[in-house]
């Protein structure tokens, strides 16, 4: 493990912020979801400044436990969902029996993970993994994530292209002050958006998933997680600490 590496990973936080209703708003049944947006960012407590936002994530939480008990068809809501690339895909895969959800309590669903480019080789993905391993995997859980080229999903390119801003600490003088900018800029999107080669782009988020665990599921994007990487990975740091 780089030692640089090692320093980057214990300044950084996760703030995840989740949404959930016990009543129906939009679709039938879709208070057994809970739906979750964070963002990653660098510590800057030692030098008294605030936090510097490196990335953001997005992931779904389905309660397949309260929905067996509810008696709801669980695929039935996933086919109302599918407008988005997961569930379209997430579809797909439980209509060619690829995987069966009923043998779970929970399913998790990372739907998009961002970062900005200086952060993207420093096993910042590998930090979101154990994030998520952390606060959410067990043997009822199934942990699923969508890997595809940003630029090839249309719902996020839009929403972090024209959409999203976010705001950063810059210096003026002396003084830290807040600029708002926005999310194509502050993540590089055109250098995404310059890589065409859409085969080439694949394999390499396809390499980095399964640095990360994840074994792809039959000819979809989506990724099913098992944990021995991260286990590993969590013990080797572990030694490092000592």
């Amino acid at each position: 493990m780089n030692t640089n590496d090692i320093k980057l990973w214990s300044n950084i936080s996760f703030k995840t912020k989740c949404y959930r209703k016990n009543f129906d708003l939009v679709t039938e049944n879709e208070n057994i979801i809970t739906e979750c947006a964070g963002s990653i960012s660098e510590l800057k407590i030692s030098e008294g400044k605030t936090p510097f936002i490196i990335g953001e994530y997005s992931f779904s939480v389905w309660n397949i436990e309260l929905s067996k008990m509810l008696n709801i068809d669980i695929n039935k809501i996933i086919r109302k969902y599918s407008i988005e690339n997961t569930y379209l895909e997430l579809a797909s895969i439980i209509e060619d029996e690829l995987i069966d959800t009923s043998k779970y309590k929970k399913i998790v669903l990372v739907h998009s993970l961002i970062l900005r480019p200086e952060f993207r080789k420093h096993g910042i993905t590998e930090e979101f993994i154990e994030f998520l391993y952390r606060d959410y995997y067990n043997e009822n859980t199934l942990i699923l994530a969508l890997v595809k080229p940003f630029q090839d999903n249309p719902i996020d390119n839009d929403y972090y292209s024209n959409q999203k801003l976010v705001r950063s600490p810059i210096k003026i003088g002396d003084a830290e002050v807040q600029e708002t900018i926005p999310a194509s800029v502050y993540y590089s999107l055109k250098d995404l958006y310059d890589k065409n080669d859409i085969e080439f782009n694949e394999y390499k988020l396809f390499a980095v998933a399964s640095k990360c665990g994840f074994t792809r599921i039959g000819e979809t994007h989506l990724f099913d997680f098992l944990p021995e990487n991260t286990i590993k990975r969590l013990k080797e740091k572990n030694n490092v600490q000592k």
